[in-house]
């Protein structure tokens, strides 16, 4: 079957370099075309092995009409009161591999903003797309250049193309989208020659902050005909009554262009060391005036040259604080300042480490579920690089309740020792879920479901705060072993002396647990590189697998409750198709052995507070659950299901709707006692401004509730 293929591959090429040599805009349709030019991307004969090259960005801001408001964007420039036209120039370092992310090193930039960097979050994601993959512009839009995207775009050939275009043999092919989706570009055209190569492509679409245009000019010497040389960008901004106005040309000089090798298959086909190099390295150089004259591939207009003087910027990256307290009112810049910190990101560099701090005002951190309540949380991260690539890092996460009135928090450090099997001293602290003892788990078992009222039992909570200390290490590749303890300090919530005299229990009012941990995590199929001796896994598309184990021990450290919990997990994100993912997860536990007081607080059943992407709040969990069930039974078995799609109900019903990102179908299943099962079904939809899903529940398969959730995903991370 594999020599048949071959075959009809090689005869499919061939026909499409005959047929490309024809007379294309008069005896080929534009559908035959493109097939043909499919054929060739995905045969990679516009690959390049391997390049080298510098990249300059000029970048111009223009207000046409903007208001304060515009300044309290996340991730946006910070621009000035009075000044409405903005300079920055950037030099990068890009070193490219087929199909892969380049490797980026920003050397240079010279700005006339006060705020920022003078670069916005979306230019550089189109400077560095590659033309070739499936998905353009950093994975957001599904390519009109790929076969497997085809079905959503019609293809035409551009009969008001220019006749001196068509007499050096070049067509021009126009495309437009069958239905409006923000993942697809709206419409565009790509010209290509007689050999089916693209000379120009050009590009217009959409995301939750700006429009876009982009042209892409193709280089015109061996190799390099494969490769962007020109790249014209607009972004036209029209937020919350601010028109803005962010033009860009980036201009590649290469140094080297070396052919794809077309490699046998490596006897470890995961290890992709040589292949991939996706690293960023941002590094300023400290001569910026012999630097940016040698390097500018753009001149300078007289406009720019005027604007530079004006702000007092020439080759310099910021203004100094002699020329920043020049004309200012200390009331107004001082409210404008702390604004400014409130709502941006701060990052510390210093040589080998980083500390950066997320905004605290940010949309995206907030949230709100109908079980739950209203949530907000914000983050910290601390980096500190060491020599021979061992690093310290430090992730303190924050968060408050504002239904259940409580303020969560966590600190993840972790020193990583051995880079090149991913050792790593791990210790975790914080505080966690709420939850009652064994001894209101045994009242609870003995009442019937339809009698159960967790409101009418008074149970008895405690708060814990929790500590844990393990060493983590890759056994073999996609095996890692950790190896720790766990340590719980739990209080008694409020005053219950009279209820426990009444049921007659003795309960203590404080416990403490010691309990050494064991986890291990298997996915097979690892991708990963090795780059200054240290291993880097990309991803699987295999299941994970996930097996923790604790043993509590009494006696030790004033520990009380003998116990031992034992829980696995399976997770499998599987791709159907280009758009379209199906997320899988189950699992259970319990435990095993229990003796004295011990508390049900599952390490895979709970709930996350803390939740630090979109996957942990929407994929894998109840929605509507109320907690007080995840530590109502000694053994558990789960079961999830997430199907994702841009194109599933909504968008085929409504085909020019056209802010729909995802839609999503739900599943959840729960056996523990009482509930068997408890089951959730729900249909969510992700926009560029919100997530959202509704959810029904069923418990013992009566209808129980219905509810939603709501989180903010503009300016998301």
């Amino acid at each position: 079957m594999n020599v048949i293929r071959v075959i009809v591959l090689a005869l499919l090429l061939q026909t499409a370099s005959y047929m490309c040599a024809a007379d294309t805009a008069t005896a080929v349709s534009a559908d035959s075309l493109m097939q043909r030019l499919f054929a060739m991307v995905e045969n990679k004969e516009f690959a390049v092995g391997e390049s080298l090259s510098k990249l300059y960005v000029k970048q111009y801001a223009n207000l046409d009409k903007w208001h304060l408001g515009l300044n309290f964007i996340p991730g946006m420039t910070r621009f000035d009161r009075k000044e409405k036209h903005y300079l920055t120039e950037l030099f990068y370092n890009v070193h490219a591999r087929d199909y892969t992310l380049p490797a980026v090193r920003r050397m240079a930039s010279v700005t006339t903003h006060r705020h920022g960097s003078g670069e916005m979050d979306r230019v550089m994601g189109f400077m560095l797309s590659s033309l070739f993959h499936d998905k353009l512009f950093q994975g957001g839009y599904l390519s009109p250049l790929h076969s497997v995207n085809s079905r959503y775009y019609k293809y035409e050939i551009d009969k008001a193309a220019d006749t001196a275009s068509s007499a050096e043999g070049l067509v021009k092919i126009s495309y437009k989208t069958k239905i409006d989706n923000i993942k697809l570009l709206k419409q565009g055209w790509i010209l290509l020659d007689d050999s089916c190569r693209i000379h120009e492509f050009y590009a217009e679409g959409w995301d939750e902050q700006s429009r876009f245009k982009v042209l892409y000019r193709m280089g015109d010497d061996g190799l390099k005909r494969y490769l962007p040389h020109t790249i014209e960008l607009s972004l036209t901004y029209n937020f919350a009554w601010n028109n803005l106005d962010v033009t860009a040309t980036g201009v590649y000089d290469y140094e080297l262009a070396m052919p794809l090798e077309r490699e046998q298959k490596k006897k470890y086909p995961y290890n992709l060391t040589g292949v991939i190099d996706n690293t960023i390295d941002i590094q300023e150089i400290p001569d910026y005036d012999d630097y940016i004259i040698r390097n500018r591939l753009l001149p300078l207009t007289p406009s720019d040259s005027a604007l530079y003087t004006r702000k007092g910027v020439i080759n310099k990256t910021t203004l100094t604080q002699k020329e920043q307290k020049k004309e200012r009112n200390m009331v107004v810049d001082w409210l404008w300042n702390f604004g400014d910190q409130m709502i941006s990101s701060h990052t510390l560099n210093w040589d080998g480490g980083n500390l950066r701090l997320a905004p605290i005002i940010k949309p995206s951190y907030l949230s709100y579920s109908s079980s739950r309540g209203l949530s907000y949380k914000t983050k910290l991260y601390f980096t500190h690089r060491m020599k021979n690539r061992r690093s310290l890092s430090l992730r303190p996460m924050m968060g408050y309740n504002f239904k259940q009135k409580t303020f969560y928090w966590d600190a993840d450090g972790r020193y990583r020792f051995d880079p090149l099997h991913l050792g790593e001293i791990i210790l975790n602290v914080g505080s966690g879920n709420r939850t009652y003892s064994s001894v209101a788990l045994d009242r609870i078992k003995n009442i019937a479901y339809d009698s159960l009222n967790f409101k009418d039992l008074n149970l008895n909570y405690f708060k814990n705060i929790y500590a844990s200390l393990g060493v983590k290490r890759e056994i073999v590749n996609g095996l890692e072993l950790l190896v720790g303890v766990n340590y719980h300090k739990r209080k008694l919530v409020g005053h219950a002396d009279k209820l426990l005299e009444q049921d007659g229990i003795s309960l203590k009012s404080k416990y403490t647990q010691f309990a050494p941990h064991l986890l291990v995590v298997w996915q097979p199929g690892m991708y990963y590189y090795i780059k200054d001796g240290a291993k880097i896994n990309i991803g699987s598309n295999m299941p994970r697998f996930t097996i923790d184990v604790e043993q509590g021990v009494r006696g030790l450290l004033g520990s009380s409750g003998e116990y031992t919990r034992a829980e696995i997990d399976v997770q499998y994100n599987y791709k159907v198709n280009e758009t379209d993912a199906l997320y899988l997860r189950g699992g259970g536990g319990g435990f095993i052995y229990t003796h004295d007081v011990y508390f049900a607080d599952y390490a895979f059943l709970r709930h996350n507070n803390l939740p630090i992407d979109r996957s942990d709040e929407l994929d894998g969990t109840f929605q509507l659950l109320d907690s007080e069930w995840y530590n109502a039974a000694n053994r558990y078995m789960r079961f999830h299901l997430t199907y994702e799609s841009p194109f599933l109900v909504l968008q085929r019903m409504l085909p020019r709707v056209n802010f729909l990102k995802y839609e999503r179908l739900y599943f959840n299943m729960l056996f523990i006692s009482h509930l068997t099962p408890y089951s959730e079904f729900g249909y969510g939809v992700e926009t560029p401004y919100i997530d959202t899903g509704f959810f029904v529940s069923f418990e013992n398969h009566k209808l129980n509730q219905l509810g939603y959730k709501i989180s903010i995903s503009l300016f998301r991370d």
